[in-house]
């Protein structure tokens, strides 16, 4: 009997205008186990430059977000802001992949609220993140929606995101109240963040560590293909 062919894209961002793809990645097959002669397949460990990369962007995004807080916008809203801090997350989806884009984002909102805030601000800035970056992990895969039109769809939803939990803590006519001013704040938001993080992406495109993750991706793909 012979295998139908199956065609996989990386395990990573689909590809933007304007932003390198990541190379494809061939489906691995299952491991057979002791009782098919197979040795089961071992997790893969992070490498000591994924750690620092991770730990890097982590802690800049965490900068963004500081000093976006000590020098807030002059709007009398709650909760507009630039969301500079999500140009770092951003940039880890469109660039590193699903996986890396979602660890930093988690990092960013619970170090966040440990360091300068309190738990109500966690519920506010982890409901509007995790929705925003479910939004953009979806729309990156779309064709022909270049990478300002994903944080755009991120800025609103994290807006959304937010007013959720205002509608559940407080009263909905209030989130109702603020919606057409929140998804208004969260367009600009969303321009301002993706094109800043296209000129980010364009100038670290010859980056020595991105080359070498691409490389790794690469060997993992010929690994598994064996």
């Amino acid at each position: 009997m012979t295998k139908g062919q199956q065609s996989s894209s990386a395990d990573g961002a689909a590809a933007i205008p304007g932003v390198p793809a990541a190379p494809s990645v061939p489906p691995r097959e299952p491991s057979t186990g002791p009782v098919g002669g197979g040795r089961p397949r071992r997790r893969r460990r992070m490498s000591a430059t994924e750690v620092a990369t991770y730990g890097v962007l982590a802690a800049l995004a965490l900068v963004l977000g500081y000093l976006e807080a000590l020098l807030p916008l002059p709007i009398p809203v709650p909760g507009v802001k630039l969301g500079l801090a999500n140009i770092v997350v951003l940039y880890a989806l469109a660039v590193m992949g699903l996986v890396p884009g979602l660890v930093i984002m988690l990092v960013k909102v619970l170090a966040s609220a440990l360091l300068f805030g309190s738990p109500t601000m966690l519920a506010y800035s982890l409901a509007g993140a995790a929705l925003s970056f479910a939004a953009m992990a979806l729309a990156i895969r779309a064709r022909g929606l270049s990478l300002v039109g994903v944080s755009v769809v991120g800025g609103v939803c994290h807006m959304l995101g937010q007013l959720i939990v205002v509608g559940l803590v407080l009263t909905w006519p209030i989130a109702a109240l603020y919606l057409p001013v929140l998804v208004l704040a969260g367009v600009a938001s969303g321009v301002v963040v993706g094109l800043l993080c296209r000129l980010v992406i364009h100038a670290t495109r010859s980056s020595s560590v991105l080359r070498a993750q691409r490389k790794r991706i690469v060997l993992q793909a010929k690994k598994g293909s064996r």
